[in-house]
């Protein structure tokens, strides 16, 4: 049977400062945790809504549809659209620019056709490019330096791409200003 001896006056006071150590321990490692969530929920969230933005440019261009007020070109009302969508992350007058509006043709998808490639038939890619994120909290300069997208000097770079066969004209249309 073990007995219970009680702790001495000295012991009891040079125990006093463990639950400040401890709590320390415990909370920094439990708030970069949720600093963690926190930012690859809010990177989740930039690229798909940047996704859904020229998914919805693309769909918006094999229609060929154009902006009437004010009169846009195919190109720029393809542009308005994915800014619209893009929850104000991207924007068609930002410099550089980050939303690009492409066409190649089915026989050679490999080479941009550089002007007037807005016919039925040919591919159209809409994409938003280099749009930057920054992290919360960055934890490479003390921990983890060698996990690649997780630096601070470095924000990780955002890239996404759609892509279409453009469609018939609409009825009664022979040709849309690129």
């Amino acid at each position: 049977m073990i007995s219970k001896v009680p702790a001495s006056n000295l012991r009891r006071s040079r125990s006093g400062g463990n639950a400040l150590v401890e709590s320390a321990f415990t909370l920094i490692p439990t708030f970069a945790l949720i600093f963690a969530f926190i930012d690859f929920g809010l990177m989740l969230y930039r690229w798909s809504s940047l996704q859904n933005a020229v998914r919805e440019g693309v769909r918006y261009a094999i229609t060929f549809q154009t902006q009437t007020s004010p009169a846009l070109g195919q190109v720029a009302s393809i542009k308005n659209v994915v800014e619209r969508n893009s929850m104000r992350l991207v924007h068609s007058t930002d410099t550089p620019q980050h939303i690009f509006v492409k066409f190649y043709a089915t026989t050679a998808p490999n080479v941009e056709i550089p002007a007037g490639g807005n016919v039925p038939g040919n591919i159209v890619e809409v994409s938003v490019q280099n749009v930057s994120f920054s992290w919360i909290a960055p934890l490479s300069g003390s921990y983890g330096g060698n996990i690649p997208f997780y630096r601070t000097n470095t924000p990780l770079t955002l890239k996404v791409y759609a892509f279409d066969i453009l469609g018939g004209y609409p009825v009664g249309v022979s040709s849309v200003a690129p």
